[in-house]
């Protein structure tokens, strides 16, 4: 699989608000990084089965299922089994230390709290997209 991934990586913004989709999408292009977009969390399971994702980046408050729910679902396997690990980054306007500890629980591996930093922010999508196409490559 490691072969076939393209030099660029992809991360799928998962976010209700068009406008942070927007500022998230050209954050990520600056850093060099393909994005795509979904608009919540069904979506997002959608999107997941289908197209070559590197790392989600998931708002936590969206209507219907929300970012902890698709979390949940995406490590149940219900974005296929391939997905089970790949790296989720919380992305909310909530910063305490119980809603960052309720990230962790749904199975995100990184949290960053709104407004975003820009520099913080792709170093951390950076750190994730590493991790995931480290665990896709197989051993020797």
């Amino acid at each position: 699989m490691a072969e076939t991934l393209p030099d660029r990586p992809v991360a799928l913004i998962v976010e209700d608000n068009q406008v942070n989709r927007m500022v998230a999408s050209q954050m990520l292009s600056r850093g060099g990084v393909g994005a795509i977009e979904a608009d919540g969390g069904p979506a997002a399971i959608e999107t997941l089965q289908t197209a070559s994702i590197d790392v989600v980046l998931m708002d936590v408050q969206m209507p219907g299922m929300d970012g902890l729910e698709t979390a949940r679902a995406i490590r149940r396997g219900e974005a296929g089994d391939g997905n089970r690990e790949i790296p989720i980054v919380a992305m909310t306007a909530f910063a305490t230390q119980q809603d960052e500890d309720g990230c962790y629980a749904a199975g995100m591996d990184y949290y960053l709290s709104k407004p975003l930093n820009m520099q913080r922010f792709l170093d951390t999508v950076h750190e994730a997209i590493a991790k995931s196409r480290e665990s896709s490559t197989p051993a020797e």
